[in-house]
Protein backbone atom coordinates (compact mmCIF):
# COMPACT_ATOMS: atom_id res chain seq x y z
CA UNK A 1 0.00 0.00 0.00
CA UNK A 2 1.42 3.57 -1.00
CA UNK A 3 2.08 5.99 1.66
CA UNK A 4 -1.18 7.60 -0.04
CA UNK A 5 -3.92 5.19 0.49
CA UNK A 6 -4.19 5.20 4.10
CA UNK A 7 -5.99 8.92 3.51
CA UNK A 8 -8.04 7.60 0.83
CA UNK A 9 -9.28 4.45 2.11
CA UNK A 10 -13.04 4.14 2.71
CA UNK A 11 -13.82 3.65 6.51
CA UNK A 12 -17.81 3.19 8.07
CA UNK A 13 -19.24 6.11 8.77
CA UNK A 14 -19.98 7.26 12.28
CA UNK A 15 -23.78 6.47 13.26
CA UNK A 16 -25.91 8.76 13.06
CA UNK A 17 -27.11 8.42 16.66
CA UNK A 18 -23.90 8.80 18.08
CA UNK A 19 -23.42 10.87 21.24
CA UNK A 20 -20.69 13.61 20.84
CA UNK A 21 -17.57 13.14 22.29
CA UNK A 22 -17.43 16.02 24.10
CA UNK A 23 -20.75 15.35 25.91
CA UNK A 24 -19.33 12.24 26.89
CA UNK A 25 -16.45 13.84 28.47
CA UNK A 26 -18.76 16.36 29.84
CA UNK A 27 -21.66 14.90 30.59
CA UNK A 28 -21.54 15.31 34.78
CA UNK A 29 -20.92 19.30 33.84
CA UNK A 30 -24.26 18.84 31.15
CA UNK A 31 -25.85 17.27 33.98
CA UNK A 32 -25.60 20.12 36.07
CA UNK A 33 -26.64 22.84 33.65
CA UNK A 34 -29.41 20.88 32.77
CA UNK A 35 -30.70 20.02 36.49
CA UNK A 36 -29.75 23.97 37.08
CA UNK A 37 -32.31 25.44 34.17
CA UNK A 38 -35.11 22.59 35.68
CA UNK A 39 -34.80 24.80 39.14
CA UNK A 40 -36.54 27.83 37.43
CA UNK A 41 -39.49 26.19 36.56
CA UNK A 42 -40.41 27.10 40.36
CA UNK A 43 -40.88 30.40 41.77
CA UNK A 44 -37.03 32.14 42.19
CA UNK A 45 -35.66 34.94 43.58
CA UNK A 46 -32.44 36.57 45.38
CA UNK A 47 -32.17 37.46 48.48
CA UNK A 48 -30.28 40.33 50.10
CA UNK A 49 -27.10 39.90 49.76
CA UNK A 50 -27.20 38.78 45.86
CA UNK A 51 -29.83 41.88 45.41
CA UNK A 52 -27.00 44.03 45.98
CA UNK A 53 -23.94 42.37 44.26
CA UNK A 54 -26.16 42.63 41.23
CA UNK A 55 -26.84 46.56 41.78
CA UNK A 56 -23.27 46.49 42.34
CA UNK A 57 -22.27 45.04 38.98
CA UNK A 58 -25.11 47.34 36.98
CA UNK A 59 -23.03 50.65 38.73
CA UNK A 60 -19.52 48.91 37.56
CA UNK A 61 -20.84 48.54 33.89
CA UNK A 62 -21.54 52.53 33.79
CA UNK A 63 -18.60 53.32 36.20
CA UNK A 64 -20.93 54.85 38.83
CA UNK A 65 -19.88 52.10 41.93
CA UNK A 66 -21.88 52.92 45.44
CA UNK A 67 -20.71 50.87 48.14
CA UNK A 68 -21.78 52.63 51.05
CA UNK A 69 -24.37 50.83 51.89
CA UNK A 70 -25.15 47.07 51.56
CA UNK A 71 -23.64 43.76 52.64
CA UNK A 72 -20.22 43.23 52.69
CA UNK A 73 -17.87 43.38 49.33
CA UNK A 74 -17.77 39.80 47.74
CA UNK A 75 -15.29 40.41 44.67
CA UNK A 76 -15.89 36.83 42.80
CA UNK A 77 -19.91 37.23 42.41
CA UNK A 78 -19.29 41.15 41.06
CA UNK A 79 -17.17 40.16 38.89
CA UNK A 80 -19.82 37.60 37.43
CA UNK A 81 -22.30 40.21 37.46
CA UNK A 82 -21.02 43.48 35.82
CA UNK A 83 -20.80 41.57 32.94
CA UNK A 84 -24.45 39.86 33.29
CA UNK A 85 -25.69 43.38 33.57
CA UNK A 86 -25.13 43.93 29.89
CA UNK A 87 -28.25 41.36 29.94
CA UNK A 88 -30.43 44.29 31.57
CA UNK A 89 -33.33 42.47 33.26
CA UNK A 90 -32.04 38.96 33.30
CA UNK A 91 -28.89 39.96 35.70
CA UNK A 92 -30.75 38.71 38.60
CA UNK A 93 -31.27 34.85 36.76
CA UNK A 94 -28.27 35.04 35.59
CA UNK A 95 -27.01 35.37 39.36
CA UNK A 96 -29.57 32.70 40.31
CA UNK A 97 -28.03 30.57 37.98
CA UNK A 98 -24.49 30.57 38.34
CA UNK A 99 -25.17 30.50 41.98
CA UNK A 100 -27.67 27.30 41.88
CA UNK A 101 -25.12 25.42 39.17
CA UNK A 102 -22.13 26.47 42.12
CA UNK A 103 -24.68 24.26 44.81
CA UNK A 104 -25.08 21.56 42.51
CA UNK A 105 -21.50 21.28 41.75
CA UNK A 106 -20.76 21.10 45.17
CA UNK A 107 -22.99 17.69 45.75
CA UNK A 108 -21.40 16.65 43.05
CA UNK A 109 -17.82 17.14 44.77
CA UNK A 110 -19.06 16.27 47.91
CA UNK A 111 -19.96 12.68 46.25
CA UNK A 112 -16.46 11.85 44.59
CA UNK A 113 -14.40 12.96 47.37
CA UNK A 114 -16.41 10.87 49.74
CA UNK A 115 -16.18 8.35 47.17
CA UNK A 116 -12.86 8.74 47.34
CA UNK A 117 -12.61 8.11 50.68
CA UNK A 118 -15.33 5.56 51.50
CA UNK A 119 -16.53 3.84 48.53
CA UNK A 120 -19.60 4.68 46.39
CA UNK A 121 -21.52 4.26 49.41
CA UNK A 122 -19.93 6.58 51.26
CA UNK A 123 -20.12 9.15 48.23
CA UNK A 124 -23.86 8.07 48.19
CA UNK A 125 -24.30 9.06 52.15
CA UNK A 126 -22.26 11.97 51.73
CA UNK A 127 -24.29 13.21 48.34
CA UNK A 128 -27.78 12.91 49.54
CA UNK A 129 -27.43 14.70 52.98
CA UNK A 130 -25.14 17.55 51.97
CA UNK A 131 -28.41 17.85 48.57
CA UNK A 132 -30.94 17.70 50.95
CA UNK A 133 -29.81 19.83 53.82
CA UNK A 134 -31.64 22.67 54.53
CA UNK A 135 -29.28 24.99 54.60
CA UNK A 136 -27.86 24.04 51.05
CA UNK A 137 -31.24 24.69 49.49
CA UNK A 138 -31.95 27.83 51.24
CA UNK A 139 -29.09 29.48 50.33
CA UNK A 140 -28.92 28.10 46.78
CA UNK A 141 -32.02 29.15 45.71
CA UNK A 142 -32.34 32.65 47.28
CA UNK A 143 -28.69 32.83 45.29
CA UNK A 144 -25.81 32.65 48.37
CA UNK A 145 -22.59 32.33 47.23
CA UNK A 146 -21.98 29.42 49.58
CA UNK A 147 -23.25 26.83 46.89
CA UNK A 148 -20.68 28.18 44.80
CA UNK A 149 -17.91 27.94 47.67
CA UNK A 150 -18.00 24.53 48.52
CA UNK A 151 -18.21 23.65 44.74
CA UNK A 152 -14.91 25.69 44.32
CA UNK A 153 -13.27 24.47 47.76
CA UNK A 154 -13.76 20.44 47.14
CA UNK A 155 -12.94 20.68 43.23
CA UNK A 156 -9.67 22.21 44.57
CA UNK A 157 -9.03 19.56 46.79
CA UNK A 158 -10.52 16.66 44.22
CA UNK A 159 -7.48 18.44 42.00
CA UNK A 160 -5.07 18.33 44.38
CA UNK A 161 -5.15 14.94 45.15
CA UNK A 162 -5.52 14.48 40.82
CA UNK A 163 -1.96 15.72 41.49
CA UNK A 164 -3.18 19.20 39.41
CA UNK A 165 -1.83 21.57 42.15
CA UNK A 166 -2.10 23.97 39.74
CA UNK A 167 -5.68 23.95 38.73
CA UNK A 168 -6.42 23.40 42.15
CA UNK A 169 -4.59 26.44 43.31
CA UNK A 170 -6.74 28.86 41.14
CA UNK A 171 -10.12 26.69 42.08
CA UNK A 172 -9.09 27.67 45.82
CA UNK A 173 -8.59 31.30 44.76
CA UNK A 174 -11.89 31.50 43.64
CA UNK A 175 -13.46 30.30 47.27
CA UNK A 176 -10.97 33.08 48.45
CA UNK A 177 -12.57 35.74 46.48
CA UNK A 178 -15.61 34.68 48.22
CA UNK A 179 -14.83 33.96 51.82
CA UNK A 180 -12.13 35.78 53.75
CA UNK A 181 -11.64 32.53 56.08
CA UNK A 182 -9.83 30.58 52.83
CA UNK A 183 -7.21 33.34 52.74
CA UNK A 184 -4.72 31.07 55.29
CA UNK A 185 -5.33 28.10 53.03
CA UNK A 186 -4.94 29.50 49.91
CA UNK A 187 -1.75 31.70 51.60
CA UNK A 188 -0.36 28.76 52.60
CA UNK A 189 -1.15 26.55 49.77
CA UNK A 190 0.32 28.95 47.07
CA UNK A 191 3.69 29.18 49.35
CA UNK A 192 4.33 25.57 48.99
CA UNK A 193 3.32 25.32 44.95
CA UNK A 194 5.70 28.40 44.33
CA UNK A 195 8.36 26.54 46.60
CA UNK A 196 8.12 23.12 45.10
CA UNK A 197 6.88 24.15 41.29
CA UNK A 198 8.20 27.42 39.53
CA UNK A 199 6.22 27.41 36.78
CA UNK A 200 3.49 28.01 38.92
CA UNK A 201 5.46 30.74 40.44
CA UNK A 202 3.68 33.68 38.11
CA UNK A 203 0.12 32.44 39.18
CA UNK A 204 1.08 32.47 43.03
CA UNK A 205 2.38 35.99 42.28
CA UNK A 206 -0.45 37.32 40.23
CA UNK A 207 -2.88 35.74 42.49
CA UNK A 208 -1.15 37.19 45.45
CA UNK A 209 -1.05 40.44 44.28
CA UNK A 210 -4.63 40.27 42.69
CA UNK A 211 -6.26 39.56 46.11
CA UNK A 212 -5.84 42.95 47.93
CA UNK A 213 -6.90 44.42 44.84
CA UNK A 214 -10.00 43.18 44.29
CA UNK A 215 -10.79 42.87 48.07
CA UNK A 216 -10.08 46.76 48.94
CA UNK A 217 -10.02 48.14 45.47
CA UNK A 218 -13.78 48.91 44.54
CA UNK A 219 -14.64 49.36 48.50
CA UNK A 220 -12.07 52.42 48.00
CA UNK A 221 -13.89 53.48 44.39
CA UNK A 222 -17.32 52.80 45.80
CA UNK A 223 -17.28 54.37 49.63
CA UNK A 224 -13.94 55.65 49.88
CA UNK A 225 -13.32 53.54 53.17
CA UNK A 226 -10.72 50.50 51.69
CA UNK A 227 -12.37 48.52 54.80
CA UNK A 228 -15.79 49.44 54.66
CA UNK A 229 -16.21 45.30 54.18
CA UNK A 230 -14.77 44.90 57.65
CA UNK A 231 -16.28 47.72 59.50
CA UNK A 232 -19.89 46.49 57.64
CA UNK A 233 -18.90 42.89 59.15
CA UNK A 234 -18.68 44.37 62.83
CA UNK A 235 -22.54 45.49 62.31
CA UNK A 236 -23.81 42.36 62.99
CA UNK A 237 -28.14 41.58 63.03
CA UNK A 238 -29.42 40.88 66.04
CA UNK A 239 -29.46 37.27 66.19
CA UNK A 240 -26.20 37.27 65.39
CA UNK A 241 -23.58 34.85 67.56
CA UNK A 242 -21.44 38.03 67.94
CA UNK A 243 -23.93 38.85 70.97
CA UNK A 244 -24.34 35.92 72.96
CA UNK A 245 -22.69 35.82 76.36
CA UNK A 246 -19.73 33.15 74.72
CA UNK A 247 -19.58 34.13 70.57
CA UNK A 248 -16.97 31.42 70.85
CA UNK A 249 -19.28 27.99 71.83
CA UNK A 250 -22.42 29.90 69.96
CA UNK A 251 -20.88 29.36 66.97
CA UNK A 252 -19.90 25.70 68.01
CA UNK A 253 -23.33 24.91 68.88
CA UNK A 254 -24.47 26.33 65.43
CA UNK A 255 -22.64 24.30 63.49
CA UNK A 256 -23.66 21.49 65.59
CA UNK A 257 -26.88 21.91 64.76
CA UNK A 258 -26.09 22.10 61.29
CA UNK A 259 -25.25 18.79 60.96
CA UNK A 260 -27.93 15.52 62.19
CA UNK A 261 -27.79 12.74 64.43
CA UNK A 262 -26.76 10.56 61.71
CA UNK A 263 -23.99 12.79 60.37
CA UNK A 264 -22.83 12.74 63.99
CA UNK A 265 -23.27 8.51 63.78
CA UNK A 266 -20.84 8.70 60.46
CA UNK A 267 -18.25 10.95 62.15
CA UNK A 268 -18.19 8.84 65.20
CA UNK A 269 -17.60 5.50 62.93
CA UNK A 270 -15.06 6.97 60.88
CA UNK A 271 -13.07 8.17 64.31
CA UNK A 272 -13.87 4.69 65.51
CA UNK A 273 -12.89 2.49 62.23
CA UNK A 274 -9.56 4.67 62.28
CA UNK A 275 -8.60 4.68 65.55
CA UNK A 276 -9.52 0.33 64.89
CA UNK A 277 -6.62 0.76 62.19
CA UNK A 278 -9.45 -0.76 59.88
CA UNK A 279 -9.16 2.57 57.26
CA UNK A 280 -8.89 1.14 53.54
CA UNK A 281 -5.47 2.33 53.34
CA UNK A 282 -3.65 5.44 54.56
CA UNK A 283 -3.95 7.52 51.31
CA UNK A 284 -7.82 7.49 52.29
CA UNK A 285 -7.00 7.94 56.07
CA UNK A 286 -4.57 11.45 55.22
CA UNK A 287 -7.72 12.75 52.69
CA UNK A 288 -9.72 12.14 55.58
CA UNK A 289 -7.47 13.82 58.36
CA UNK A 290 -7.06 16.89 56.08
CA UNK A 291 -10.68 17.24 55.33
CA UNK A 292 -10.77 17.10 59.20
CA UNK A 293 -8.51 19.30 60.07
CA UNK A 294 -9.72 22.25 57.26
CA UNK A 295 -13.45 22.15 58.78
CA UNK A 296 -12.50 22.42 62.42
CA UNK A 297 -9.86 25.47 61.45
CA UNK A 298 -12.56 27.08 59.22
CA UNK A 299 -14.98 26.55 62.60
CA UNK A 300 -12.16 27.71 64.64
CA UNK A 301 -11.73 31.33 62.44
CA UNK A 302 -15.53 31.95 62.11
CA UNK A 303 -15.93 31.52 66.10
CA UNK A 304 -12.78 34.05 67.04
CA UNK A 305 -13.71 36.67 64.07
CA UNK A 306 -17.36 36.09 66.18
CA UNK A 307 -15.85 36.71 69.69
CA UNK A 308 -14.09 40.01 68.16
CA UNK A 309 -17.75 41.36 66.73
CA UNK A 310 -17.68 40.22 63.60
CA UNK A 311 -21.56 38.94 62.41
CA UNK A 312 -21.23 34.80 63.27
CA UNK A 313 -23.95 33.90 60.49
CA UNK A 314 -24.47 30.30 60.27
CA UNK A 315 -24.11 30.94 56.52
CA UNK A 316 -20.56 30.84 57.42
CA UNK A 317 -20.03 27.23 58.43
CA UNK A 318 -22.04 26.05 55.22
CA UNK A 319 -18.43 24.57 53.99
CA UNK A 320 -17.00 22.65 57.21
CA UNK A 321 -20.46 21.52 57.12
CA UNK A 322 -19.91 20.09 54.10
CA UNK A 323 -17.11 18.71 54.13
CA UNK A 324 -18.95 16.74 57.83
CA UNK A 325 -20.78 15.42 55.49
CA UNK A 326 -17.98 14.28 52.67
CA UNK A 327 -16.37 12.70 56.69
CA UNK A 328 -19.77 11.19 58.03
CA UNK A 329 -20.62 9.56 54.35
CA UNK A 330 -16.98 8.21 54.46
CA UNK A 331 -17.68 6.56 57.86
CA UNK A 332 -20.72 5.08 56.36
CA UNK A 333 -18.68 3.76 53.45
CA UNK A 334 -16.06 2.45 55.83
CA UNK A 335 -18.35 0.19 57.95
CA UNK A 336 -19.87 -0.98 54.93
CA UNK A 337 -16.65 -1.98 53.57
CA UNK A 338 -16.41 -3.79 57.18
CA UNK A 339 -19.98 -5.37 56.83
CA UNK A 340 -19.51 -6.61 52.83
CA UNK A 341 -16.60 -8.24 53.39
CA UNK A 342 -14.15 -10.11 51.12
CA UNK A 343 -16.86 -11.98 49.32
CA UNK A 344 -17.10 -10.36 45.67
CA UNK A 345 -20.22 -12.33 44.71
CA UNK A 346 -22.15 -11.17 47.78
CA UNK A 347 -20.60 -7.52 47.57
CA UNK A 348 -21.63 -6.38 44.06
CA UNK A 349 -24.97 -6.91 45.27
CA UNK A 350 -24.61 -5.24 48.75
CA UNK A 351 -22.58 -2.73 47.56
CA UNK A 352 -25.89 -1.86 45.67
CA UNK A 353 -27.53 -2.00 48.43
CA UNK A 354 -25.99 -0.38 51.41
CA UNK A 355 -25.55 2.74 48.66
CA UNK A 356 -28.98 2.92 48.18
CA UNK A 357 -29.69 2.80 52.10
CA UNK A 358 -27.23 5.11 52.78
CA UNK A 359 -28.29 7.97 50.62
CA UNK A 360 -32.11 7.21 52.14
CA UNK A 361 -30.92 7.06 56.16
CA UNK A 362 -28.60 10.11 55.39
CA UNK A 363 -31.07 12.08 53.73
CA UNK A 364 -34.34 11.74 56.09
CA UNK A 365 -33.44 13.39 59.01
CA UNK A 366 -33.95 16.57 56.72
CA UNK A 367 -36.91 15.64 54.74
CA UNK A 368 -39.57 16.93 57.47
CA UNK A 369 -37.72 20.11 56.96
CA UNK A 370 -38.45 20.65 53.67
CA UNK A 371 -42.32 21.33 53.34
CA UNK A 372 -41.94 25.11 55.61
CA UNK A 373 -38.66 25.32 53.48
CA UNK A 374 -40.63 25.39 50.40
CA UNK A 375 -43.08 27.20 51.74
CA UNK A 376 -40.90 30.38 52.30
CA UNK A 377 -38.69 30.30 49.58
CA UNK A 378 -41.82 30.21 47.17
CA UNK A 379 -43.14 33.37 49.13
CA UNK A 380 -39.88 35.22 48.91
CA UNK A 381 -39.60 34.61 44.89
CA UNK A 382 -43.57 36.03 45.28
CA UNK A 383 -42.68 38.83 46.72
CA UNK A 384 -39.76 40.05 44.20
CA UNK A 385 -42.44 39.38 41.46
CA UNK A 386 -44.73 41.41 42.72
CA UNK A 387 -42.02 43.92 43.26
CA UNK A 388 -42.36 44.76 39.22
CA UNK A 389 -46.30 44.94 39.81
CA UNK A 390 -46.37 47.14 42.34
CA UNK A 391 -43.94 49.43 40.55
CA UNK A 392 -45.92 49.55 37.33
CA UNK A 393 -49.09 49.89 39.29
CA UNK A 394 -47.73 53.11 41.29
CA UNK A 395 -46.84 54.51 37.68
CA UNK A 396 -43.50 53.32 37.03
CA UNK A 397 -40.00 54.58 38.64
CA UNK A 398 -40.33 58.30 37.54
CA UNK A 399 -43.83 58.58 39.01
CA UNK A 400 -42.92 57.38 41.99
CA UNK A 401 -39.13 59.52 42.33
CA UNK A 402 -41.57 62.12 41.26
CA UNK A 403 -43.54 61.67 44.54
CA UNK A 404 -40.74 61.32 47.44
CA UNK A 405 -37.47 60.09 48.14
CA UNK A 406 -38.49 56.02 48.35
CA UNK A 407 -37.32 53.49 51.61
CA UNK A 408 -38.30 50.34 52.59
CA UNK A 409 -37.29 47.36 55.10
CA UNK A 410 -33.80 46.90 56.11
CA UNK A 411 -33.81 43.44 53.95
CA UNK A 412 -35.88 44.69 51.01
CA UNK A 413 -33.28 47.93 50.05
CA UNK A 414 -31.13 46.52 47.24
CA UNK A 415 -34.50 44.85 45.55
CA UNK A 416 -35.73 48.58 45.69
CA UNK A 417 -32.79 49.71 44.22
CA UNK A 418 -32.61 47.64 41.71
CA UNK A 419 -36.03 48.35 40.21
CA UNK A 420 -35.98 52.06 40.59
CA UNK A 421 -32.44 52.27 38.89
CA UNK A 422 -30.95 53.78 42.00
CA UNK A 423 -27.82 53.12 44.64
CA UNK A 424 -28.62 51.03 47.54
CA UNK A 425 -27.95 54.37 49.74
CA UNK A 426 -30.39 55.93 47.70
CA UNK A 427 -32.96 54.02 49.29
CA UNK A 428 -33.74 54.47 53.10
CA UNK A 429 -35.03 52.89 56.11
CA UNK A 430 -36.72 56.04 57.18
CA UNK A 431 -37.96 58.96 55.81
CA UNK A 432 -39.35 62.51 56.20
CA UNK A 433 -41.40 63.47 53.43
CA UNK A 434 -41.74 64.09 50.93
CA UNK A 435 -41.69 60.66 50.40
CA UNK A 436 -42.88 56.86 49.37
CA UNK A 437 -42.59 54.07 51.49
CA UNK A 438 -42.42 50.03 49.75
CA UNK A 439 -44.39 48.13 52.41
CA UNK A 440 -44.15 44.26 52.44
CA UNK A 441 -43.77 41.37 55.23
CA UNK A 442 -40.06 40.46 55.16
CA UNK A 443 -41.53 36.89 55.78
CA UNK A 444 -45.80 35.48 55.74
CA UNK A 445 -45.42 35.70 59.47
CA UNK A 446 -43.86 39.20 60.41
CA UNK A 447 -45.83 42.31 60.28
CA UNK A 448 -45.56 45.42 57.31
CA UNK A 449 -42.69 47.18 57.14
CA UNK A 450 -40.95 49.84 57.24
CA UNK A 451 -43.32 52.16 59.71
CA UNK A 452 -45.28 54.90 58.00
CA UNK A 453 -45.09 57.31 60.84
CA UNK A 454 -42.41 59.13 60.13
CA UNK A 455 -44.56 60.25 57.13
CA UNK A 456 -48.06 61.19 58.49
CA UNK A 457 -49.01 57.87 59.37
CA UNK A 458 -52.39 56.41 57.43
CA UNK A 459 -53.72 59.56 57.51
CA UNK A 460 -51.00 61.54 55.97
CA UNK A 461 -50.39 59.45 52.98
CA UNK A 462 -51.54 58.16 50.00
CA UNK A 463 -51.47 54.54 48.56
CA UNK A 464 -50.07 54.13 45.04
CA UNK A 465 -50.13 50.70 44.92
CA UNK A 466 -51.38 47.23 46.51
CA UNK A 467 -49.91 44.40 44.54
CA UNK A 468 -47.55 41.31 44.81
CA UNK A 469 -47.64 41.90 48.56
CA UNK A 470 -46.58 44.93 48.26
CA UNK A 471 -48.34 48.73 49.18
CA UNK A 472 -46.58 51.32 48.12
CA UNK A 473 -47.72 54.49 50.23
CA UNK A 474 -46.42 58.22 49.29
CA UNK A 475 -46.68 61.44 50.85
CA UNK A 476 -45.65 63.33 47.92
CA UNK A 477 -44.37 66.90 46.77
CA UNK A 478 -46.63 68.89 45.91
CA UNK A 479 -48.11 68.70 42.63
CA UNK A 480 -46.85 64.93 42.38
Amino acid sequence: MSSAQPLTVRRPPPSAVAVPAIALRHRTALAVLALTALTFLAPSAPTYDPWAWIVWGREILHLDLSTVEGPSWKPLPVLLTTPFALFGELAPDLWLFVARAGAIAGVVFVYRLARRIGGIPGGAAAASAYAIAPWTIRNAWLGNSEGLLVALALAAVDRHVAGRRASAFALALGAALLRPEAWPFVGLYGLVLAWRDPRARVLVGTAFASLPVLWLGPEWWGSGDLLRAAHRAQKPNANSSAFAENPVLAVIGDFATMLTPLLWAGLVALVIVALARRAPGRAELALAGGLGAIAVIWVAEVAVMTSDGFSGNARYLILPAALACVLAGAGAGWLARALIGPHRVLGATALVVLSVVAAIGFAIPSVQRLPRLASGLAYQARLTDGLDSAVVQAGGAGAILACGEPYSGAFQVPAVAWRLNLHTVDVGLRRRPPAVAFRARTTSATNPVPPLESIGGENGTTTLAIAGGWRIVGACRDGA
